[in-house]
C-alpha cells in the first residue's frame, strides 16, 4: 500500500529529466516482467543509482511507481489508439488495421497478466483506478468501433466488449507469434483481421 492516509496520495517530486528516466525504466521493467517480479532493487540497478534514491522521485515506493507509470502508459494508449482509429476513416477493416498498428508499435501491455497477478497485488483502490484507466484506454475505443459497425455497417451482432477484448488479446499474441513465423507483425495482424471479418471457411 502507498504511504499516507487513506484519503491522500504521496506527493511526487517535480518532473525532471532524472525522474522521467526513472519512470521510463520502471515502465519497461514492469511491462516486461510484471509488478510482482520487479523490485525497487531491480529498478535502481538498471538506473545505476542507490535504491534509497528512488524515494526522492516516488515517496510511496514501488506501488506508487507502478500506478504512476501504468496510468501514464494508459493515457498514451488512449490518445494514440483513439487518434489512429479516427485517422483511418470509416471502414471497419481500416480502423482495426490502424488499431493493430498502434498496439504493435508499443510495448506489449499483457492485459491478462495485469488482471491476473499485478492488480491483485496492489491496494484495491489503486487497482480499481488502473482497471478503469485500462478500460478507457484500450477497450472503450475498440468497443465503440464494433458498436458503430454493428449499428451502421451491417456486421453481425456480437457483444462489442467481448470483441474489443478478443481483438486486443489477438494483437498481443502477435508479439509471441513472431518467434514462430518470419511474417512481419503487421502482415500477421492483417491476416487475422481478415479472418475476424470473413471467417476461416473457404468462400
Amino acid at each position: 500500500m502507498l504511504e499516507g492516509s487513506a484519503n491522500t496520495r504521496p506527493v511526487a517530486a517535480p518532473d525532471s529529466a532524472a525522474r522521467t528516466r526513472v519512470l521510463d525504466v520502471a515502465e519497461r521493467l514492469f511491462t516486461e516482467r510484471g509488478y510482482t517480479t520487479v523490485t525497487l532493487k531491480h529498478i535502481a540497478a538498471e538506473l545505476g543509482i542507490r535504491q534509497a534514491s528512488l524515494y526522492h522521485h516516488v515517496p510511496g515506493g514501488k506501488e506508487q511507481l507502478y500506478v504512476e507509470v501504468t496510468e501514464r502508459a494508459m493515457t498514451r494508449h488512449q490518445q494514440g489508439l483513439t487518434a489512429a482509429i479516427a485517422a483511418a476513416g470509416p471502414a471497419l477493416q481500416a480502423q482495426l488495421g490502424a488499431a493493430a498498428g498502434w498496439l504493435l508499435g508499443q510495448p506489449p501491455v499483457d492485459v491478462a497478466r495485469m488482471h491476473r497477478s499485478d492488480l491483485p497485488a496492489i491496494d484495491a483502490r489503486h487497482a480499481g483506478r488502473l482497471r478503469l484507466a485500462t478500460y478507457r484506454a484500450l477497450i472503450q475505443p475498440l468497443r465503440s468501433v464494433f458498436e458503430e459497425s454493428q449499428e451502421h455497417r451491417g456486421i453481425r451482432w456480437c457483444d462489442a466488449m467481448l470483441l474489443a477484448g478478443a481483438f486486443i488479446a489477438m494483437v498481443e499474441g502477435i508479439h509471441d507469434a513472431r518467434h514462430y513465423s518470419a511474417m512481419p507483425p503487421m502482415q500477421m495482424a492483417e491476416q487475422l483481421i481478415d479472418v475476424l471479418l470473413d471467417g476461416l471457411r473457404a468462400r
